[in-house]
């Protein structure tokens, strides 16, 4: 038998696409209609609080804040359904919720909503302004799909899979500038003394704007891409007019890529400040970087799902060290942009300084509190070379590199600074490095690369959770396998777990306030529990917990390491979630692979599940015993 045929949630990096993470298993279904087609209000809703039904289409609210319609008794609690509800309305505040929450907890304006549903089984059709809504289509059906919910709201780096640092993103559609190029003859930009010649748009000590007017642009964030070539002076800026007060100021060669906004305004503009140089190679695509899963790749091989804890970047200037921002100490000599290798981004922007071995360049005055960790992309331009590390304060703490003619991220961490800290990368050497990446983060590791250009950053925490699958969980016996790794062996709680969204009845993977120890926990008002200490947690270890009243055990890479034979049941198992459910203890790590099975599987199936090379390819222990030529006894 296969461990395909009682698996019933298979997570792994291979069901990212377009910036979703999908299940691999199951495939979404959708379940009939739960309402007769086409809707009608009349029959099917009944009007609330001031609301009332027009016609078997139409409904109208005055104002007050709960005033809406509700079908009753059309919901399971802990159920995912999908709606498409379509129409046109005169209300501002259009939204689906139920009638304990009264808000838009299920989605607000027309469109596709995925939900699970909570607090009661009524639907509410709610709107808080005064208008009238005509629903021209309304469909309703229960949903099964064990897709991840990723919440972050921020954007955040990861390595992909050519090992460049680069943002998790979508970037949907097509360029929206027109003559990007800038052909002879373009009429797309106002040039304001701009001239336009051999595909370059060129400035001339110029304080003007080079200006296109874009449809459809507003209230969007977009990735740009341009070049600057032939520079000679002064800065541009790249914006949409009105949105320019936070857009980066250029003043150098090279191909740069940032995401800006449009705001209300629909005019592109590079704001020229005494500008002599040229810009070619204008691209605008609409872009999402927040709530983006990230797969990532460093250390090569196979990639991980990626999850953090919130880290802010207090490095305001982490890749432009020409900012007087940065202390260039006598002896160093940089080039800033140097076209001579790439950074670990792909770009052309890091900085070669040539040094007299005992000088370097550092930020320091920076207010932290507690553990910091610094890190910071280093490269030699030949052979391989010592640098060092430390604080700027002069005190002890300090690391001497030893750097290559391949990028490495390095790090420093520092547990009894003082209220102020920064960076030093000191004692460079007359061959010389290229610096990329600065980071300073309050925290006892560092997490992934945070840029900076001219402020502080703060990157949310990764939030990773799946509601409403209970149709997928066996509560009464099954396992939970997953191959995590930690990021840090920090002496915290970090879980997977489980749950019907409460503390006190789920099942969960987790790491401890014990160094380099795995627990499993099972709970329903009381608990059990079983752990094992493993060499190392930041490393990848495959970890299967097989609950069955009076059959619960622990496998780790390929071997039964603990068991009981206690009695005890939970129930109503339907949420999956990297923290404690309903929060908490929060999953801080990396994941290669998450499964959960609806049978409590065999021990062949377990050593198979969790075999590390030379186990997991055999589908008994006698199968493995006959290949090794063993004799069981």
């Amino acid at each position: 038998m296969s461990l395909l045929d009682d698996v019933s949630i298979v997570v792994t990096p291979n069901g990212y696409k377009a910036g979703e993470l999908y299940a691999v298993v199951p495939v979404p279904t959708e379940g009939s209609e739960m309402l007769s087609q086409p809707v009608d209000l009349q029959t099917d809703f009944t009007a609330v609080n001031g609301a009332s039904i027009v016609d078997a289409n139409t409904f109208t609210t005055t104002g007050g804040s709960v005033e809406g319609l509700t079908k009753a008794a059309i919901l399971t609690v802990g159920t995912q359904y999908k709606l498409i509800i379509e129409g046109t309305t005169t209300s501002s505040g259009f939204s689906l919720g139920n009638t304990t929450a009264g808000g838009n907890e299920y989605g607000s304006g027309f469109g596709t909503h995925y939900f699970t549903a909570s607090g009661n089984n009524t639907l509410w059709l709610r709107q808080s302004t005064a208008g009238t809504t005509d629903i021209t289509s309304f469909s309703i059906k229960e949903y099964t799909s064990a897709d991840m919910d990723v919440t972050r709201a921020t954007a955040a780096t990861r390595v992909d899979e050519n090992g460049l640092v680069n943002y998790a993103e979508i970037v949907t559609g097509s360029d929206i500038v027109t003559d990007g190029d800038f052909p002879d003859g373009s009429t797309a930009w106002s040039l304001n003394g701009w001239t336009i010649s051999g595909n370059t748009a060129n400035g001339n000590g110029l304080t003007a704007n080079l200006i296109q007017s874009i449809s459809g642009s507003a209230n969007k964030n977009f990735s740009l891409t341009f070049t600057i070539s032939n520079y000679i002076s002064g800065r541009v800026i790249p914006a949409f007019v009105g949105n320019s007060s936070d857009s980066l100021e250029y003043s150098s060669n090279g191909t740069f890529t940032e995401v800006i906004s449009s705001g209300s305004d629909i005019r592109f503009v590079f704001y020229g400040s005494s500008f002599s140089g040229s810009i070619s190679n204008v691209s605008l695509k609409e872009v999402t970087r927040d709530n983006v899963p990230r797969i990532d790749y460093t250390g090569g091989g196979c990639p991980h799902i990626l999850a953090e804890p919130q880290r802010t970047n207090l490095i305001t200037y982490s890749e432009d060290f020409s900012q007087s921002y940065w202390t260039k100490q006598s002896g160093v000599t940089p080039t800033y942009n140097t076209t001579e290798t790439l950074s670990p981004d792909g770009t052309y922007n890091a900085t070669k300084f040539i040094g007299n071995g005992s000088s370097g360049v550092l930020k320091g005055g920076i207010s932290v509190t507690g553990v910091i960790a610094r890190s910071v992309y280093l490269k030699s331009i030949t052979g391989t070379v010592n640098v060092v590390l430390k604080d700027p304060n002069l005190t002890v703490t300090q690391k001497t590199l030893t750097v290559t003619e391949e990028w490495q991220r390095f790090e420093l961490i520092e547990s009894n600074g003082t209220s102020t800290q920064g960076i030093w990368i000191d004692d460079i050497p007359v061959s010389g490095i290229y610096i990329w990446g600065a980071q300073l983060e309050e925290g006892s590791y560092a997490t992934s690369y945070i840029p900076t250009s001219g402020s502080t950053v703060t990157r949310n925490q990764d939030i990773f959770t799946r509601d409403g699958i209970g149709s997928l969980i066996n509560s009464t016996e099954g396992v939970l396998f997953v191959e995590m790794a930690a990021l840090a062996d920090d002496l915290t709680y970090r879980e997977i777990s489980l749950s019907d969204g409460t503390s006190t009845n789920r099942i969960e993977i987790r790491y401890t306030t014990n160094s380099n120890r795995i627990q499993v926990l099972i709970r329903n008002g009381s608990y059990l529990a079983l752990q094992y200490d493993v060499s190392s947690i930041v490393d990848f270890n495959k970890v299967a917990f097989k609950w069955k009243t009076g059959d619960f055990a622990l496998w780790v890479n390929g071997v039964e390491r603990a068991t009981d034979s206690t009695t005890f049941v939970t129930s109503g198992l339907n949420r999956l979630a990297f923290d404690q459910s309903p929060s908490g203890n929060e999953f801080f790590g990396k994941v290669k692979q998450l499964q959960v099975y609806n049978t409590a599987l065999t021990d062949e199936q377990l050593l198979q599940l969790t075999g590390t090379s030379g186990t997991d390819f055999y589908e008994s222990y006698a199968e493995m015993a006959s290949a090794l030529t063993y004799t069981i006894q």
